[in-house]
């Protein structure tokens, strides 16, 4: 398994080398070319993959045709899928592969290049009913499903310092006026109202997302995602801009934002520099890693202060991560099998015990008796809540976008945090963009 798992890498690497596009991955392909009795499951390179790899082990000790785990070299979600698309109708893709949106796969369906598992799903309707249906509906493209929900949701919380804020005599901010009005306190104590990793651009975009989800609504700004440009001009849009730039204006995010990074913002939190960050659930292993007191008892975390007139308790964020199938794999009926998996008891526990929250129905039942610590647990049961109460759920708008818009709409969102855009110019760059 090593040796292959290793040759296959490099395959890989070599064909995500070549000029971008997809690389013969018409539909009907020769599935015989193929590698004979092995299915191979490219997972992502980071910590998370533990549990799935630990899931193909599982299934390889009952199943003739074996799961070969190969890792791609990429880090991030972009470069890892460009991967894929360089792969896809060789002999060298992935027979399963992880996606983070329809976004993502769009052209991969319009081009025949994935299988579609409405039939694996006629058969046993369970891969589909044993998740949230907000989530699963995620990757259904015209009535047809291509993903199966793998990892954990990840919406975005309101992270604070405790003790940054009792020392402030202040309880973390309910509301948006809340907020503004803890801002002046904050400086004055010497504390970055608001942590913020601008350098990195996508932690900016969190609050985007959660200001024109109460002034505008996540139906409406998904149409806009989808195409309906004129939503950036419109009066709630405005308004959203407007309440923006008075907390920008405000100080809330101090004076140097703009050349943070994120793999410094966290720190800021947790040595008390700042007193909230924005962030998603990722976050509570993030500051459980650098110091587990902190996130035990000093770590506090609350949903995104409300306004408006809009029902509260809109999320956003990560919606989940998807197992997509490859429409030439040479053995459907073991991809349905080792699919079948991810609502199994052993994985919901393994990814619990990663800090991850599945979006099985059941996921409830099974925190209580999970792996950790009891403000992990806590955590899971907050988030869990949550999403199960939310009224919406945008999946981050970066993924929601073709991936060569990402790029234009993080910079409109720098560019308006930092001043060098007004509104006008931020909703001309977001409308210039393809959809």
């Amino acid at each position: 398994m090593k040796n292959s798992t290793h040759w296959r890498i490099a395959a890989f690497t070599a064909v995500a080398a070549l000029s971008v596009g997809l690389a013969g991955c018409a539909s009907g392909g020769d599935s015989s070319s193929r590698p004979e009795n092995e299915i191979h499951l490219l997972v992502f390179n980071d910590a998370a993959a533990e549990a799935e790899i630990a899931l193909a082990e599982r299934f390889n000790e009952t199943s003739d045709v074996k799961v070969i785990v190969d890792t791609s070299p990429e880090t991030e979600s972009v470069a890892y899928i460009n991967g894929v698309r360089q792969s896809l109708g060789t002999a060298e893709s992935p027979d399963i592969f992880m996606s983070w949106g329809a976004a993502q796969i769009q052209d991969f369906v319009d081009s025949g290049a994935l299988l579609s598992l409405n039939g694996f799903i006629e058969e046993t309707p369970a891969l589909r009913d044993s998740f949230s249906a907000a989530v699963f509906d995620q990757e259904v493209i015209d009535g047809e499903a291509y993903g199966i929900p793998v990892r954990g949701t990840q919406p975005v919380f309101l992270f604070n310092n405790k003790d940054v804020l009792a020392q402030n005599g202040l309880e973390p901010a309910a509301t948006w006026d809340e907020l503004l009005d803890q801002v002046d306190t904050l400086t004055a104590a010497g504390v970055i109202p608001i942590g913020l990793a601008g350098a990195s651009q996508w932690p900016t975009l969190m609050w985007f997302e959660y200001v024109y989800a109460q002034t505008v609504g996540n139906d409406v700004v998904a149409d806009a995602l989808a195409g309906d440009t004129e939503v950036w001009a419109s009066d709630g849009s405005r308004e959203a801009l407007e309440m923006l730039r008075e907390l920008i204006d405000s100080g809330a995010f101090g004076t140097t934002f703009d050349s943070v990074d994120y793999d410094n913002s966290p720190a800021l939190l947790r040595t008390g520099k700042s007193a909230y960050e924005l962030m998603g659930t990722w976050n509570y292993a993030v500051q459980a890693g650098a110091d587990e007191a902190f996130a035990e008892d000093g770590l506090g975390y609350t949903s995104f202060p409300a306004f408006g007139d809009l029902e509260p308790g809109q999320l956003a964020g990560n919606v989940s991560n998807y197992y997509n199938v490859v429409a030439d794999t040479r053995y459907p009926d073991t991809v349905k099998a080792f699919l079948e998996q991810l609502y199994s008891p052993e994985f919901i526990e393994s990814q619990l015990a990663l800090g991850n929250l599945p979006t099985t129905v059941d996921v409830g039942d099974f925190i209580a008796d999970s792996d950790g610590t009891e403000s992990s647990k806590a955590f899971l049961q907050f988030t869990n809540d949550a999403v199960q109460a939310a009224p919406s759920f945008q999946l981050s708008w970066d993924q929601a976008v073709p991936t060569a818009s990402k790029q234009g709409m993080l910079d409109a969102m720098s560019g308006f945090f930092n001043g060098s855009l007004d509104a006008d110019q931020f909703i001309a760059a977001m409308q210039a963009l393809e959809y």
